[in-house]
């Protein structure tokens, strides 16, 4: 049986006086009497939370369809985002809570079956207003979202305007009224609108009922004045490459002129993602901040010059070293990891974390975690076992990535005949029999989710033929792939480390 030791930490990461990172913490749980089950929440904490007395304002963010408590954490990197902006602009810090929405539009269903709205209202807020030290009234309470999120956003923060100082919608799920009567299939309405608002199985003017109406943003602006919303503060974004959501958004907007209420209103470039609604963000929180209370102690002083938090695992004889985004205690999330296989020296190791926690802090990648794997450890061992002994990963074939350097290509393919374990590889300078290429090409394309691929060759790598080889192979199959074959790379494998990660992270995060 293969031996695994947690051998402890290298090295402890330090940050300059003055400074406090957020806390993050994931995983958490509230048990509601009114669902009859339990719900998972995160929540990210200001800095100083724990040396301080100190009450914060409080940001709700709630997730799209398909997504869960985690959503923000892994796709929003809002710890960071904040952190800056405290040192940055002064803005003042809040706590963030994020709890899983199901996929209920943030709404009683009209059969009383799931009373989501109910449950956040009469039973969330006030359970995070008696665990944590926040505002117990409107001024410091917002809540924000996307695309479903959006929707919720907009119908809890109307329908309980009393509760709340501002809503933050971004790219909101919302309907036209002859989108919401022509929307086809109806098997896909029925399960998206018509279970939460009646009307299943109708078609036209019939869906429109009540129960939808008394939900719906734009009913309820609609049958509204500008005065009723003189003590909300509202801020709708989207993006220029919307599909259905462009002209129910628009037709949003256009109601809010008409109706003479104040609103922040902005068109991005992007469509329905992160990247556009990451954009927002930054303005997102100026907004909050010039609606709750000053509070907080802003922190200065950038975290310059941290050294790297370094976990060692024995496996077998030999090492595997994971160099992880943040310190101990300072969070309870997970995040995806990037493998690199390859025999390194610990120095290059320490110098490409310095080069990825770099572009993270420039926000031009997502933080992950690093875990390089020497030469004599298999790759399908180093997986089970890291991943086994570090509940910070997010072990999931969408959340994890590998650099390739050199002769492991055979390995590799084996290991993905068993699981398909990556969304994304690099292979940089792979060495493998050139007559090998199709094989390898076909065993890679078997898996529905086949993981992407970025080949970079040296121009002058003596077997460069099967490189160019399977890239060829792989997008005759139709595979979406990168090529490079750029001089750099003769001197320094990892000169374009930061591209790969950039590559890797997106594929993450798509």
């Amino acid at each position: 049986m293969k031996r695994l030791i947690l051998y402890g930490l290298l090295s402890v990461c330090l940050l300059p006086s003055g400074f406090s990172q957020a806390v993050e913490k994931e995983g958490l749980s509230f048990y509601s009497h009114r669902l009859g089950q339990h719900v998972s929440y995160s929540v990210i904490l200001p800095g100083d939370y724990y040396t301080s007395t100190t009450r914060y304002p409080v940001l709700y963010l709630i997730h799209g369809i398909g997504g869960d408590s985690s959503t923000w954490m892994e796709y929003g990197n809002l710890a960071r985002l904040m952190d800056n902006m405290v040192q940055t602009e002064g803005i003042t810090p809040f706590i963030m809570v994020m709890p899983d929405g199901y996929n209920s539009y943030y709404s009683d269903a009209f059969d009383s079956s799931f009373p989501y709205e109910t449950f956040f209202i009469h039973e969330f807020v006030p359970y995070i207003e008696d665990t944590y030290r926040t505002y117990s009234h409107a001024s410091g309470r917002a809540i924000a979202g996307f695309s479903m999120g959006g929707f919720g956003a907009l119908t809890v923060g109307t329908r309980n305007k009393e509760m709340f100082e501002a809503v933050v919608a971004l790219a909101p799920s919302i309907r036209t009224d002859k989108q919401y009567r022509e929307e086809m299939p109806q098997e896909d309405w029925d399960r998206q609108w018509g279970r939460i608002f009646g009307g299943k199985g109708e078609s036209g003017a019939q869906r429109l009922t009540r129960y939808y109406q008394e939900r719906s943003p734009y009913h309820i602006f609609l049958n509204s004045s500008a005065q009723d919303w003189s003590n909300l503060h509202l801020f709708i974004e989207t993006g220029d490459k919307e599909e259905t959501l462009a002209a129910s958004n628009d037709e949003l907007h256009r109601l809010l002129l008409r109706k003479q209420i104040p609103h922040h209103w902005q068109v991005r470039s992007g469509g329905h993602d992160f990247y556009c609604w990451n954009a927002s963000m930054p303005d997102a929180f100026r907004f909050l901040n010039q609606h709750f209370p000053k509070s907080g102690k802003p922190v200065t002083g950038p975290p310059e010059g941290a050294s790297a938090v370094v976990r060692t695992l024995h496996i077998d004889t030999s090492e595997v070293r994971l160099y992880m985004p943040v310190a101990p205690g300072r969070t309870d999330r997970k995040y995806p990891v990037i493998y690199v296989l390859g025999n390194l020296p610990q120095e290059r190791e320490v110098e490409l974390d310095k080069r990825f926690r770099t572009c993270a802090d420039q926000d031009a990648t997502w933080p992950a975690i690093l875990c390089f794997i020497p030469g004599k450890v298999s790759l399908q061992t180093a997986v089970t076992q890291v991943e086994a002994q570090t509940p910070q990963i997010r072990n999931t074939q969408r959340m994890r990535a590998l650099v390739c350097i050199g002769n492991r290509v055979g390995e590799v393919v084996e290991t993905l005949d068993t699981a398909n374990l990556f969304t994304g590889i690099v292979w940089v300078n792979p060495d493998h029999p050139e007559t090998a290429a199709p094989d390898v090409a076909q065993r890679l394309m078997s898996h529905s989710r086949y993981p992407r691929c970025w080949f970079e060759l040296s121009p002058r790598f003596p077997n460069y033929g099967f490189g160019s080889r399977l890239r060829l192979e792989l997008h005759r199959h139709g595979a979406d792939t990168e090529f490079r074959s750029r001089k750099n790379t003769d001197t320094d494998s990892f000169f374009f480390w930061e591209e790969w990660l950039d590559y890797l992270t997106n594929r993450i995060h798509y």
